[in-house]
């Protein structure tokens, strides 16, 4: 099935694997290689991944995790025809807010916001070829 990656999803990964980068090339490189595999395993199989826990607008919204790197979850929706890939988020991250509202940053006195992201942008994973 082939694969599409939403502009948000790029920029998601794009800032993830700048944040790893930054800190640990060598696992920037890993997180790359695990979203490709995740990528591939979900355009081979697309209800692969659980819905969500909670009551969401997308109806057809599905996730997956990235493995080696349990904390980051791919959110998808499978079509007839390709996979759309939506977001990828930290876990640990109001995801529910985030993919419902839009919303990136927690309300006023409600905890920090995430980091900026650091530096540069190098490009995201790409996208796998359809199986």
């Amino acid at each position: 099935m082939k694969v599409l990656i939403s502009r948000r999803a790029e920029e998601d990964l794009a800032h993830i694997y700048a944040w790893l980068a930054a800190r640990n090339p060598d696992a920037a490189e890993r997180f790359r290689v695990e979203a490709e595999k995740a990528l591939t395993s979900l355009s081979r199989n697309p209800d692969l991944g659980p819905r969500p826990g909670w009551k969401t607008r997308h109806t057809r919204l599905r996730f997956w995790v990235i493995s080696r790197f349990h904390n980051y979850l791919i959110y998808y929706e499978p079509g007839k025809d390709a996979l759309s890939i939506e977001r990828v988020l930290d876990g640990s991250r109001d995801v529910r807010r985030i993919v419902e509202q839009g919303v990136e940053h927690p309300p006023p006195g409600r905890g920090p916001a995430p980091p900026a992201c650091p530096g540069s942008r190098p490009s995201p994973p790409h996208s796998p070829s359809p199986g």
